[in-house]
């Protein structure tokens, strides 16, 4: 009888472990970073992309890679930001899990842009979003994020 007992919660400790697992995982390619004293800037002859994603409890275990043109710039786990120095010019920005999330801009030099990530609902894992969010909204959200960038 006691055997049975115990197996019957081996199924439950496991999914309990998994979730767990991946929770540790999911912030794996990314690092925290101290935030700059003054506000960002694009560089000279660049333009200025903060991708941002707040923190939520749904999909908050998600984390995603951001690419530009299939290079790989930034991690958004739930509740940071990072910021990325782009040529102007056409930029094709995707995230992905189980989908794929993309957006194409045409980036001007000496100009700031801000794409708030989103995670919703999917099949196995949660779906990201990319959207072209208002400056103001934007930086009202970025002050309560940490900011991360791409570990080595």
């Amino acid at each position: 009888m006691k055997a049975i007992d115990v197996y019957s919660r081996i199924p439950s400790r496991l999914l309990i472990l998994a979730f767990a697992g991946s929770l540790l995982c999911s912030c794996a390619s990314v690092q925290r970073e101290a935030a700059p004293s003054q506000s960002d800037r694009p560089e000279r002859g660049k333009a200025l992309v903060i991708f941002y994603r707040e923190r939520h409890f749904v999909g908050g275990g998600v984390s995603y890679k951001v690419f530009d043109n299939g290079g790989r710039i930034g991690g958004l786990p739930n509740g940071a930001y990072f910021v990325y120095q782009a040529t102007p010019g056409a930029h094709k920005f995707t995230a992905s899990t189980e989908s794929t999330a993309e957006h194409v801009l045409s980036l001007e030099a000496g100009k700031t842009y801000y794409i708030r990530g989103e995670v919703h609902m999917g099949v196995m894992v949660g779906r990201p979003e990319l959207v072209i969010a208002d400056s103001k909204e934007a930086v009202g959200a970025i002050k309560d994020l940490h900011r991360v960038k791409m570990k080595p």
